[in-house]
């Protein structure tokens, strides 16, 4: 009798949990049809484009995951062409932490990628938040992603190997 009612309360359990684990994901899959906005706090990839493109660029904006990015890339790719610093920034869809990248142009005329992740162990907080910097290739030729997003290296027809890498879209 014990031995049934312990396996009846497994079932209910293992039921409850798959009940829940499928609500999850159904409210989760929801999230992709609207922005979601990230901490309202600064972060580090927030301190460090404004730093590099100093305090009279053209802040293109922030695209928040789920957003449009024309207007901002737009706006960076005026910018460049005008020959203004600028940033723009485009927050993208982490598994386990906030991530994103960011477009600069300095005062000097360097342009580079900033590639952010908030807790690269995986925690899903800010207490290890890392930003990776990669100069674009000289000449810089600015194009627009399969996604509406500025890149700077090269069209690539594959997925990279890793998040990180240039040309990061399986975000």
């Amino acid at each position: 009798m014990l031995m049934r009612l312990l396996g009846n309360a497994t079932v209910v359990l293992v039921g409850l949990a798959a009940v829940g684990a499928f609500a999850f994901l159904a409210l989760r899959s929801r999230s992709h049809d609207r922005p979601v906005a990230r901490e309202t706090a600064v972060d580090l990839l927030e301190q460090q484009s404004k730093q590099l493109a100093g305090p009279y660029s053209v802040d293109c904006g922030e695209v928040l995951v789920g957003g449009d990015p024309k207007t901002a890339t737009d706006c960076a790719l005026a910018a460049n062409k005008a020959g203004n610093a600028f940033r723009v920034r485009y927050d993208m869809r982490g598994i386990d932490s906030f991530v994103a990248v960011a477009i600069v142009r300095t005062p000097s005329g360097a342009v580079g990628e900033l590639q952010y992740d908030s807790d690269p162990m995986g925690g899903g907080g800010r207490a290890h938040e890392m930003v990776y910097p990669k100069r674009c290739p000289e000449p810089v030729h600015l194009w627009v992603n399969p996604s509406g997003r500025i890149d700077c290296f090269q069209k690539k027809s594959s997925s990279p190997r890793d998040p990180m890498s240039p040309n990061a879209e399986p975000y």
